[in-house]
């Protein structure tokens, strides 16, 4: 099935229309009632809806699992109304398209965003069984104006050229360029941020999802608050990247970092990997890989990697009661005093100690003394 969605501005009505293909036995069609996106139980289930804070900030929440395959897409106005930023919380990636271009929207604490101006197309194509978490904040082009326009939010510029006059702070180099990406730009996918700030932007987004349906007075300044958190990260790491590297790292690039990174997430806690397969696999020389990792990812391909090795070997000392000999011995490491000084180095504690927190009576042989 597809599903369009059409809009004309923030203060237009959502618009729906429901195509089904030849072949498929749908009964019902998506409709938008009572703030709410009504899903036949034949195409998904769960919860979307429409909250609308004020005149210049909208919010969609979804909470779905699809039963087809349904293919979701935006209709895109003609000159830009408003901005869209889609973040999905998913553990899969999803995969978006606009503009005759795909990105994957990454799933919790290394999650990427995806902004568009409303005149860009936004189609997203999801599998049955997978499932749609995530959360989508539409802003007014005045609202994004008046963050730039020394963060005085309360403002409201009816053209560009009042915006300006009012806004010397955009001749600074850093937030000129910013406004220009989130402005000029067609569109824009953020790059991964740091486990810290990605992090940050996934308690803010599930704070979002965990508010009442209709939410109090407080409630609702709890969600604008934590929009403007969300944009604020958002702003910083477009700094970041511009200050680093001049301009966003071409697609081409990210998209082969995602799949190195997916390599390390899936395996480095059950064998080692080296710089030559990922580099390898990314079609990129070492040097380039681990300057691209570093700049996409915000750490090197090394810490990730050992991360990564670090938060499994966590897990499984909480859940389990294996030797920690035999775990240093599965994750890959020399020797078990290598893998208790690298995890006491990482978390500021012995993994003797984690292990004895969880199961105080097993007899775990370890080094330490180590």
């Amino acid at each position: 099935m597809k599903v369009q969605f059409r809009k004309d501005g923030l203060d237009k009505k959502w618009q729906v229309d429901s195509i089904k293909r030849n072949d498929e036995n749908i009964s019902g069609k998506v409709e938008f009632r009572d703030s709410k996106f009504i899903w036949p139980e034949s195409v998904a289930s769960g919860s979307s809806s429409l909250h609308r804070l004020d005149n210049h900030i909208e919010l969609v929440t979804c909470n779905l699992i699809f039963n087809t395959r349904t293919t979701i897409e935006r209709i895109p106005t003609d000159e830009t109304k408003f901005y869209a930023m889609h973040i999905n919380c998913t553990s899969l990636d999803l995969i978006q398209s606009s503009d005759k271009k795909e990105s994957k929207l990454g799933g919790p604490f290394h999650s990427i965003a995806y902004w568009a101006g409303s005149n860009i197309d936004s189609c997203y194509t999801i599998q049955p069984g997978e499932g749609l978490l995530g959360i989508i904040i539409f802003m007014s082009k005045e609202f994004v104006q008046s963050v730039f326009a020394n963060n005085s939010l309360s403002s409201n510029y009816t053209d560009e050229q009042s915006f300006e006059a009012a806004s010397p702070c955009l001749y600074d180099t850093a937030e000129n360029r910013a406004y220009k990406t989130l402005t000029e730009q067609k569109e824009t996918v953020s790059l991964p941020m740091p486990s810290s700030i990605g992090k940050l932007q996934y308690d803010l987004v599930q704070e979002i999802l965990h508010l009442n349906q209709n939410p109090s007075i407080s409630e609702t300044l709890c969600l604008k608050a934590n929009i403007i958190k969300i944009l604020g990260l958002y702003i910083k790491r477009i700094i970041n990247s511009n200050e680093r590297s001049e301009e966003f790292v071409c697609y081409s690039d990210t998209s082969k970092i995602f799949e190195v990174k997916k390599i390390i997430d899936e395996n480095a806690g059950s064998e080692q990997i080296s710089l030559d397969e990922l580099a390898k696999t990314a079609a990129m020389s070492k040097t380039k890989l681990k300057t691209k990792f570093k700049e996409i990812v915000g750490t090197s391909a090394y810490q990730y990697y050992l991360d990564v090795k670090m938060e499994k070997a966590k897990s499984i000392l909480e859940a389990s009661s294996i030797p920690i000999s035999g775990l240093a011995y599965e994750l890959g490491f020399k020797s078990t005093s290598h893998f208790s000084q690298a995890f006491k180095k990482h978390y500021g504690v012995t993994p003797k100690s984690v292990a004895m927190k969880n199961y105080p009576t097993s007899n775990f042989i370890s080094a330490e003394a180590v």
